[in-house]
C-alpha cells in the first residue's frame, strides 16, 4: 500500500457532510488476514470543499500519489477507486462519524480470507491527531494458544474426535524417547492406549511462543509438564516441544509436533 496517495474529485454532496469531510484525517490502513497477523500501514486523508464538490487526496506515504477514479459520496459514506500498480485497483468504502473516517479497502493482491482495514481520525493543519490510532491488534498469538488449549483440553479428555479434527492425515510426531511416528490414526491409537485416562498435561505458563511461518501458519514453542492422576506416584515430568500449525481454506491442523528434553520436572 505504500504506492497510495490519491488526488480526489467527488461529486457534490450535502453541507453537512462536506463540512465534517474537509480537513486532514491521518490513521492505518491494515492487512489483517485469515490466521489473525496483521501487516500494519498508514493512511492519509486531505479533503477540500471546492465549489461544493469533494477534492483532495489520500494515501499510505504523503510522498506517493495516485489519481482516484470513480469516486462517489453518499451521505457519510465515501466510495473511491486508486489504480496501485501492475493492473490492480484498490477500492476504497469508507464512513463518516464524527472524527471518524472508516471502513475498508479491497483490490489488493492478498491471501484468501484477509481483510484491508481504515481507520482514521480528523488532524490538524500539521497532521497530528489528537489521539494516536492503534493499528489492528494482531491476533496470531490468541489463536494459536486457542488452539493449544483446544488441543490438549481434547487430550486430557480422551476426546479424539477433537483431536482428529485438529490434527493433519499426514502428521509427523517425534518423540526423544520413542522416535518418528508418521500419520494420524498412528497418532490418536497412541493417545487411546497410553494417554486416556492416565496422563494429563498442562502448559507451563509463561513459556508459550508463537511465531508466523508466512503463507503457511504458524510455529508454536513452549513447556509442559505430565502428571498422572490416577498414579501420583508415577511422578510429575515435563518436556519442551514444538508444533507447527498449518492454516489452509480456514481451518488449522497440526502437521508436525517434536516433543523433546523430557525430564522429571523439579522437585521430583
Amino acid at each position: 500500500m505504500s504506492c497510495l496517495l490519491v488526488a480526489a474529485t467527488v461529486p457534490a454532496i450535502s453541507q453537512s457532510s462536506s463540512s465534517s469531510l474537509a480537513g486532514k484525517w491521518v490513521g492505518v490502513l491494515d492487512s489483517v488476514h485469515g490466521d489473525g497477523t496483521v501487516d500494519p500501514d498508514n493512511a492519509f486523508f486531505d479533503f477540500k470543499i471546492e465549489n461544493s464538490a469533494l477534492s483532495g487526496s489520500a494515501g499510505s506515504a504523503l510522498n506517493k500519489m495516485s489519481n482516484v477514479a470513480n469516486a462517489r459520496v453518499d451521505g457519510n459514506n465515501v466510495r473511491f477507486d486508486v489504480p496501485a500498480g501492475s493492473g490492480n485497483v484498490v477500492h476504497f468504502a469508507l464512513t463518516l462519524a464524527g472524527d471518524r473516517l472508516s471502513g475498508t479497502a479491497t483490490g489488493l493482491p492478498a491471501d484468501a480470507g484477509t481483510r484491508i482495514v481504515v481507520e482514521t481520525r480528523k488532524a490538524d493543519a500539521d497532521w497530528k491527531t489528537a489521539e494516536p490510532v492503534p493499528h489492528t491488534t494482531d491476533q496470531l498469538f490468541a489463536n494459536v494458544a486457542a488452539l493449544d488449549k483446544e488441543l490438549f483440553d481434547a487430550y486430557n479428555s480422551c476426546d479424539l474426535a477433537t483431536m482428529s479434527k485438529l490434527t493433519a492425515d499426514d502428521l509427523e510426531f517425534y518423540h526423544d524417547k520413542t522416535g518418528l511416528a508418521v500419520g494420524k490414526q498412528v497418532f490418536l491409537d497412541a493417545i487411546k492406549n497410553n494417554i486416556c485416562g492416565k496422563v494429563h498435561r498442562e502448559l507451563l505458563p509463561g513459556t508459550l511462543e508463537v511465531h508466523r511461518l508466512a503463507g503457511f501458519g504458524a510455529v508454536e514453542i513452549g513447556m509442559h509438564r505430565f502428571t498422572h492422576p490416577n498414579n501420583p506416584s508415577d511422578g510429575v515430568g515435563q518436556a519442551k516441544f514444538i508444533t507447527i500449525w498449518r492454516y489452509k481454506d480456514g481451518t488449522w491442523q497440526m502437521t508436525r509436533a517434536i516433543s523433546y528434553d523430557h525430564e522429571a520436572a523439579p522437585g521430583q
